[in-house]
């Protein structure tokens, strides 16, 4: 009501004191409250802001049961005047409870001291604590004031509440009763106050209290507003936003990105408050910023870029990066080289617009192009205005500490932010004040999160365990799982509670991390979820077991019974959830000529793919439902899994068991000789498994066809049938799946096949025994070429059937711009990819792989046995000196002679480049993605890229992937209408049991999918994380490992490096080697292309005994091998001591394990994954020697 009261509410009254009135007046009344502090009181209008006052310490002390006076007030006039004794704390008895909405809030303008002040201070006109100097207060100012007063007080007294109306007008009344305090620097109206007096904790209020601080700032708003709903949905529609998943770098907190619809280049966001408060997973709404804001990348930027203005260096300062605008006031000329004239003149003329440049002409057949495209030199910067979906679980681990203050000569960014938080909270204070304080005065401890993609979380003190509070550096080891509760736009940092602490002790170090890592993954309870559901979805699922069990006869006659045939599983061997089943059978002439005539010739076998049935045990809305559609997949883990669905469903009910009868909902196929789909045919059925075959038992059927062999689970096939009937089903689909596998290769499919690692655990599963690349042999081909026919033909009816709701799966297209460069880089090092389409790709992989098209890259089952001879064989480190082999004394692995050693360390070579290629590719693709056909925006295509298909969706996980249930029921509606068309209501009623009616909306689907996606990409991380903790106790258990490894990237200070035999990535730092001196060549471009990748050039330590070394300066980066050290120094007798890395050398690098970091905030070290505590790698160059230099070492 703008701080006016109406005039049909409030009666005209005269400005004077209000009389007091009988209980039968008719006149109305508005109650006035009596607080018991001050001996003036303010008392105000319910539409003005609001204000408290403690009394003067001169205030005699009488009993505190006050009547309530009754009166009228008048409207508040423009200016009032009041006094402010903030530094004073009413009586003991008294408990504060204060709240302050932002709506009442105003500004004002007040001058506050801690102590009273001497007689030449007060002859200097400054105001004492009894003569208090009026204070002017202006209704209607800045929301944002942190000095503003409260809104409303409850005072309690001795039995009594009384309560004041919201902000009546000033009226002063005398008042007596009190409880004086000592005046100390110290007394301020806060809880830390109230703390230091020891009033009973219930009574502490957690509020936010006027602050009294002379050194206090404005609490200005970090964040811009969140837009509504309505808002966000609009601009969504008229294109004015854009929406992704929001992703942030974790070796750079300020780096965030998401996709662009077009493909080219993704959008990036600089800093906290550009992502305004989002999290990783988060779906985000974004408005690009105008062309003069977007980011010009690094590598087309000179030393220095000068700065128009003062203003513009705080600017690049804060964003660490180069702005259009800039670049264009130094470098035009260079822009317009890069870009061509024309498109520089358009976007130097448009800066203000945050439109994309208009899209070049399409060259000629016959024209080269010179310049680049606009969007691999220029990237688009944006800021998010609204979450549309938390995808982020907001759990959190980290470590409790103090803040920081800010008086320390080092301030860093995180003491900076608590600060800004604290002035969030009126606890704020000057940096003299901080560093005189006792650590007993503070508000908030932060949690310094080990995944430095998020920030550090505030945690209010009176929740921090109070051993914390009396002791807080006996906390620095204990990591705490906690959990964001709020963020407000004040604050720099989001405010949280703690849930509960890991385990510190070291014995249990698999268990503690493992529980982390769910806990990371969004599994509050961490390990608890594995063994456990809430006890509704138990009770659930025990019931659907029972109504099956009862139900099973009754409704055989509505499902297609494959009983009879030779059905079996294939899958690894540690499987406990099977959730797919095979069967193969020659068709009958009378079948063969049926189809002929149906529109089918060559139809020569029936081809079956059976489905655990899992959408009839879960029905729609049931606790069973919204619990595995929140977990939304099964996380596995190398020790474990924690499942999707209640144990008693994924491995009792729905897992296809040998010799027991399942539901299954199975596609069937006609398929010709040479494996191509004639006909599908969808619908439930019932099977009964003959045997449970592992990969490595197909395989030996594969490689066996003979009768003469005899496995051992021979004996575990289920009669009447037998161990030939399984091989001959085996070979067939083998050789049907080979053929389509070659088909689809040569049509223009991709696969990127990077080292999976698999280890030997121990009996208790908690030490790994062995470590090696899991291989990938053509029985795994088999089952997934048959799983993605059922997939792609389940899609195609899905689309057809349902083109608003079909719940598809798509892969877009890669980032061009990523794209090129990976290609560019790989180009240096005498690797030509052609990035035109998937199958180019694929075909240029194969090219350089020596591999045919037809069947794909794959690394060798030899790999591991490679690295270990390499490794025991060598004793140098070789780059560019494999041409000097000879002399060296080399000694090859027994058995082999000089030749052998060779040509498989060359193989060793070719395997080490390959696999980086595909890697260094692979990072380029974006990741495969759950969507509502309804939902896809008209500038995006269902296609999935990888496999070249046009629609394509899950159907063949439905024990671990929620995803795949939904298809099931959008499925089963589908036959329901067929059936209901085709007359057969009973089947069609029979169907329609397991399917929602009416059944979701296309933007409820559109939710769900963005859920499996953020849980799937969750789940992968963190079986990513649980391998690098199996490895890392793996080197800590069998101490320095010596690993073979291929360079993936060069950097100034450090190289990137995989390690062969596990596939994981880690950095090698110069600091850790015995180096005299080192250089980099930078990579040399033409234009926006690289054509010499950037090499490190490294010359090591040698002389024992030189005094005239020279120092540690940078050596020129044109060295040779054979470096001349200095006056009286013999340069080494070959160049073993210099050594130059490059992209895809292979190198000997040195593993060993080394303990967690003292200090926990040094969070470098940790990224993404970084758990703080968890051993970490180090890997480190081997220095080369040889026997003629041994000497000189």
């Amino acid at each position: 009501m703008d701080g006016k009261p109406s005039s049909k509410n409030y009666p005209k009254v005269s400005p004077k004191t209000p009389r007091n009135r009988g209980p039968n007046d008719s006149q109305v009344h508005l109650p006035l409250t009596v607080l018991p502090t001050p001996s003036r009181l303010s008392v105000q209008h319910p539409n003005s802001p609001p204000v408290f006052y403690p009394r003067p310490p001169t205030a005699p002390v009488h009993n505190f049961n006050v009547p309530v006076i009754v009166g009228y007030a008048q409207p508040p006039l423009l200016t009032d005047t009041i006094y402010n004794h903030s530094q004073y704390l009413p009586g003991a008895p008294q408990c504060l409870s204060l709240k302050t909405p932002t709506s009442y809030m105003g500004r004002s303008e007040i001058i506050n001291r801690h102590r009273p002040f001497s007689p030449t201070q007060r002859n200097a006109g400054r105001p004492s604590p009894s003569h208090p100097r009026p204070v002017r207060f202006i209704p209607g100012g800045s929301p944002s004031s942190s000095n503003c007063m409260t809104h409303q007080a409850s005072i309690h007294t001795r039995g009594q509440s009384v309560v004041e109306p919201p902000s009546l007008h000033h009226v002063n009344i005398p008042l007596q009763g009190s409880t004086e305090l000592p005046r100390s620097r110290a007394n301020r109206l806060s809880r830390n106050t109230l703390l230091r007096y020891k009033l009973p904790q219930e009574q502490i209020p957690d509020l936010q209290v006027p602050n009294t601080c002379r050194y206090s700032k404005k609490a200005n708003p970090v964040y811009i507003p969140h837009w509504s709903q309505a808002d966000i949905l609009a601009g969504l529609e008229d294109k004015s936003l854009l929406s992704g998943t929001l992703r942030i770098n974790p070796k750079h907190f300020d780096d965030a990105y998401i996709k662009h619809p077009s493909g080219d280049a993704d959008v990036f966001f600089s800093g906290l408050r550009a992502r305004n408060r989002a999290l990783p997973n988060d779906i985000v709404a974004v408005q690009i910023e105008p062309k003069k804001l977007w980011k010009v990348f690094d590598t087309f930027v000179k030393d220095s870029v000068p700065s128009s203005s003062r203003e513009e260096t705080k600017q690049r300062k804060r964003q660490s990066y180069v702005t259009l605008s800039e670049f264009l006031a130094s470098q035009r000329h260079d822009f317009e080289q890069l870009v061509g004239v024309e498109v520089a003149k358009e976007i130097a003329e448009d800066l203000n617009s945050c439109s994309d440049p208009s899209p070049p002409v399409a060259p000629s057949e016959n024209c080269v192009i010179n310049h680049a495209p606009w969007w691999s030199i220029i990237q688009r910067t944006g800021k998010v205005v609204g979450i549309i979906n938390r995808l982020h679980s907001r759990a959190c681990i980290g470590y409790l500490t103090l803040p920081k203050s800010t008086g320390t000569p080092k301030k860093d960014k995180t003491a900076q932010a608590v600060t800004e938080a604290d002035t969030a909270t009126s606890t704020s204070v000057s940096s003299k004040d901080v560093a005189n304080t006792s650590t007993n005065c503070w508000s908030h401890a932060r949690l310094i999160q080990t995944d430095t993609r998020l920030p550090h979380l505030l945690i209010p003190r009176q929740v921090c365990p109070q051993a914390f509070i009396s002791d807080p550096s006996s906390f620095k080891h204990v990591r705490y799982v906690a959990r964001i509760t709020s963020w407000p736009e004040s604050s720099l940092f989001p405010t949280g509670e703690l849930l509960r602490s890991l385990s510190t002790d070291s014995a249990k170090l698999v268990e503690a991390e493992t529980d982390r890592i769910l806990v990371v993954a969004g599994f509050y309870s961490g390990l608890e979820s594995i063994h456990r559901f809430p006890d509704e979805v138990e009770e659930s699922a025990k019931e659907e077991v029972y109504r099956a069990n009862s139900a099973f006869l009754d409704e055989l006659c509505w499902r297609t019974d494959f009983r009879p045939l030779c059905v079996f599983t294939i899958d690894p061997s540690t499987a406990r959830d099977l959730d797919d089943a095979l069967h193969i059978r020659s068709l009958s002439d009378k079948e063969i000529d049926e189809l002929a005539q149906d529109g089918c010739p060559g139809a020569t076998y029936e081809v079956g793919v059976h489905i655990a049935d899992v959408s009839y045990f879960v029905r729609p809305n049931s606790p069973v439902d919204m619990e595995s559609a929140r977990r939304a997949t099964t996380i596995y883990l190398v020790q474990l899994c924690v499942p999707m669905l209640p144990r008693i469903l994924c491995e009792e009910l729905c897992s296809l068991n040998v010799g027991e009868d399942k539901r299954t909902f199975s596609v069937v196929f006609k398929v010709d000789k040479y494996g191509n789909i004639l006909r599908s045919s969808f619908g439930r059925s019932v099977i009964r498994s003959c045997a449970k075959l592992s990969y490595e038992n197909a395989q030996l059927l594969i490689d066996n066809p003979n009768e003469d062999i005899r496995p051992d689970f021979a004996s575990m096939i289920e009669p009447p049938h037998s161990l030939a009937s399984v091989r001959t089903s085996v070979s067939l689909l083998h050789q049907l799946a080979m053929q389509r596998r070659q088909r689809r290769f040569s049509g223009g499919s991709l696969r990127l096949d990077q080292i999976k690692t698999a280890f030997v655990l121990d009996d208790d599963k908690q030490i790994p025994l062995g470590v090696a690349p899991a291989i990938c042999k053509p029985s795994n081909w088999l089952v997934e070429e048959w799983m993605l026919a059922a997939n792609e033909s389940v899609a195609e009816r899905l689309a057809k059937e349902l083109p608003e709701t079909a719940f598809l799966r798509r892969h877009a297209p890669p980032s061009l711009n990523q794209l090129s460069k990976a290609a560019d880089s790989l180009k240096s090092v005498g690797i030509n990819v052609n990035t035109e389409t998937a199958g180019s790709i694929q075909a240029s992989i194969c090219h350089e792989a020596g591999c045919a098209i037809d069947t794909g890259y794959h690394y060798s089952a030899e790999l591991v046995s490679m690295c270990a001879d390499m490794a025991a064989g060598l004793s140098l480190v070789e780059t560019d000196l494999i041409e000097k082999l000879e002399d060296f004394e080399i000694t090859p692995t027994i058995g082999q002679d000089r030749k052998s050693f060779q040509e498989r360390k060359a193989q060793l070579e070719q395997e080490a480049r390959m696999l980086v290629a595909v890697s260094l590719l692979t990072k380029t693709m974006n990741l495969a993605e759950y969507f509502c056909l309804g939902e896809l925006p008209k500038e995006c295509t269902t296609e999935h890229y990888a496999l070249n298909m046009e629609f394509y969706t899950h159907f063949t996980s439905p024990i671990r992937r929620y995803a795949d249930v939904i298809v099931h029921r959008q499925l089963a509606a589908i036959l329901a209408r067929e059936a209901q068309n085709d007359g057969n209501a009973e089947l069609a009623n029979w169907y329609a049991q397991t399917v929602c009616t009416p059944g979701p909306s296309s933007k409820q689907l559109q939710t769900q999918a963005e859920v499996c996606n953020s849980k799937k990409l969750c789940a992968r991380r963190a079986g990513e994380e649980s391998a690098e903790l199996f490895y890392v106790l793996f080197v800590k258990e069998s101490g320095p490992l010596t690993e073979v490894c291929a360079v993936t990237s060069v950097l100034n200070r450090s190289f990137d490096v995989m390690l062969l035999s596990c596939g994981l990535t880690r950095r090698v730092y110069l600091q850790h080697l015995d180096l005299r001196s080192s250089s980099i060549i930078s990579a040399r471009r033409v234009g926006n292309r690289t054509e010499e990748g950037a090499k490190l050039c490294l010359l090591w330590n040698y002389e024992p005994n030189a005094t005239d070394a020279p120092s540690t300066a940078q050596t020129n980066s044109a060295q040779s091998a054979d470096i001349t050290i200095g006056a009286g120094v013999a340069s080494p007798p070959c160049g073993c001591f210099y050594t130059e890395v490059k992209l895809l050398d292979v190198v000997l690098c040195r593993i060993s394990v080394e303990e967690a970091e003292e200090d926990n905030e040094d969070v470098d070290k940790k990224g993404e994954n970084g758990s703080g505590s968890l051993p970490t790698l180090r890997v480190t160059l081997l220095r080369p020697t040889c026997s003629q230099c041994q000497a000189a070492v």
